[in-house]
């Protein structure tokens, strides 16, 4: 369903839920449906609550991504995301020889599009070793 799609429905649902509380209100009175009113407006209050939380949660979960795509590197690569402890990766020696072509047929990119969340090589000439940690709970240790 289209974002335009969600906009028409959720507009019509709010529209029918006014008309919907203003019948009530003539129906029964200001005093009680003032009662009523509170109660409802608790719950609405909760539930936006418990939608802004989650939103928050999501978004500090959602880091943006990492992407090497379409390039050559002379060296190895090292993603790292979102970990709660200690990352430690040791690379020893180096790249002796020029970096390695690029697949063929690419052309790097100015600023490559990270997946969203997630960590990506794609399309990528490497001459070492592609590490990538992310969400880890503990400590991670990677010597080449």
């Amino acid at each position: 369903m289209t974002g335009k799609a969600q906009a028409w429905i959720g507009g019509t649902i709010a529209i029918l839920a006014v008309g919907a509380l203003a019948g009530y209100l003539i129906a029964v009175g200001l005093d009680d449906a003032d009662k009523v009113a509170s109660v409802i407006a608790l719950f609405v209050a909760l539930a936006g609550l418990a939608v802004s939380v989650a939103g928050l949660r999501r978004q500090a979960r959602s880091s943006g991504g990492q992407a090497v795509e379409k390039s050559s590197v002379g060296g190895g690569i090292a993603q790292v995301d979102d970990t709660k402890g200690s990352v430690k990766i040791v690379r020893r020696g180096t790249q002796t020889g020029p970096p390695p072509a690029p697949p063929a047929g690419t052309t790097p990119p100015a600023a490559p599009a990270p997946s969203e969340g997630g960590q990506s090589v794609q399309g990528t000439a490497a001459a070492g070793s592609v590490d990538q940690v992310q969400e880890t709970g503990g400590d991670v240790e990677i010597e080449e």
